[in-house]
């Protein structure tokens, strides 16, 4: 059974574990959260940063796993118990988020007919993955991930802002 088709693998599509959240308004980053199966703790703004954080990094830290051939930790039933300002919560993986960070990287293209099934088609963009569209046997279009969008568009802004500089010294 192969890890990375999803039909024929053998590991779950979720798994659950545990975390506990602490709130501390003083820190710049007031919400903590310590996940015990990975024995690391994320810092967000909110409870719902915490947990997404959270869930990127066990993700992130089960591939490792997987790319090491050892086994993935048990997922959880039981909440841990905290201390009276911590709160006891799970935290579900989507493995299938995470597959793409040690898949072999492959180009996917679709012919413009794929629009029409969405689904299947969004199904295969990842970050660092995008997916190809042609029109009458060209490329014409790219669907990414929002996180590589935003990191295009970044990378678009600092290169015009380095511009803007150079412009104003040659200016001076």
């Amino acid at each position: 059974m192969d890890f990375f088709d999803t039909a024929d693998s053998l590991a779950p599509m979720y798994l659950t574990y545990s975390g506990l959240i602490r709130h501390d308004e003083r820190e710049e980053q007031p919400y903590q959260m310590y996940m015990p199966v990975v024995d690391q703790t994320v810092a967000g703004k909110s409870i719902y940063d915490v947990l997404t954080r959270g869930q990127e990094m066990i993700g992130t830290l089960l591939m490792e796993r997987v790319m090491d051939h050892e086994e993935l930790p048990e997922p959880e039933e039981i909440l841990p118990l905290g201390d009276a300002d911590e709160m006891a919560t799970f935290i579900n993986v989507e493995l299938d988020r995470f597959k793409h960070l040690i898949a072999p990287k492959k180009t996917v293209i679709y012919p413009m007919s794929a629009l029409k099934q969405p689904k299947q088609l969004l199904s295969q963009v990842y970050d660092f993955q995008p997916v190809f569209i042609t029109e009458d046997g060209i490329g014409r279009y790219v669907v990414v991930s929002m996180k590589d969008y935003d990191m295009f568009q970044n990378t678009i802004g600092m290169m015009l802002d380095k511009q803007d500089i150079a412009d104003a010294l040659d200016d001076v």
